[in-house]
């Protein structure tokens, strides 16, 4: 996808949709987790994807903000 006039590189643009993605699907999981309200064995497993989710986006965060001040270079 990389061509000369677009401002992000393969990589950024990648974690940015995925982040974006992610983040998406959270807020989803808040609306399951109200539907599941009178099942709170289903409410744990949607509260534990939700977290596993959280957490996948941070980690994501950290490494575009590394790309992102490398250009999207890799690493030597």
């Amino acid at each position: 996808m990389a061509r000369q006039n677009f401002p992000l590189d393969d990589l950024s643009y990648d974690l940015i949709t995925i982040i974006h993605e992610k983040s998406k699907g959270l807020e989803a999981y808040d609306q399951y987790l109200q539907d599941a309200q009178g099942d709170n064995e289903l409410r744990q497993v949607f509260q534990q994807i939700r977290d596993q989710d959280a957490k996948a986006i941070e980690k994501l965060r950290q490494h575009l903000g590394r790309v992102m001040q490398q250009g999207g270079r890799k690493a030597a």
